[in-house]
């Protein structure tokens, strides 16, 4: 298993092996769990470089940085 690496849009670890898309910029490759993280970086690559720049709160299209509740609490009363 190769060396993980961070999607800087998301902040996920993921294996460059098996990722789901690529980026080139600026001689770098950059490499993303999903297409739409892929899709976010290269409209604006900067958001996701610049020297203040942290992990997205949530990937495009999710309404809530973190939902109110876990995927295991909803079954509780």
């Amino acid at each position: 298993m190769a060396a993980l690496v961070k999607d800087v849009v998301c902040g996920m670890e993921i294996d460059p092996g098996t990722a789901a898309a690529t980026s080139e910029y600026k001689g770098a490759t950059y490499y993303f769990c999903a297409v739409g993280c892929k899709t976010d970086f290269d409209a604006n690559p900067e958001k996701y470089l610049g020297a203040s720049a942290q992990p997205a709160a949530a990937p495009a299209g999710m309404t809530e940085a973190r939902p109110a509740k876990r995927w295991w609490e909803f079954w509780k009363a």
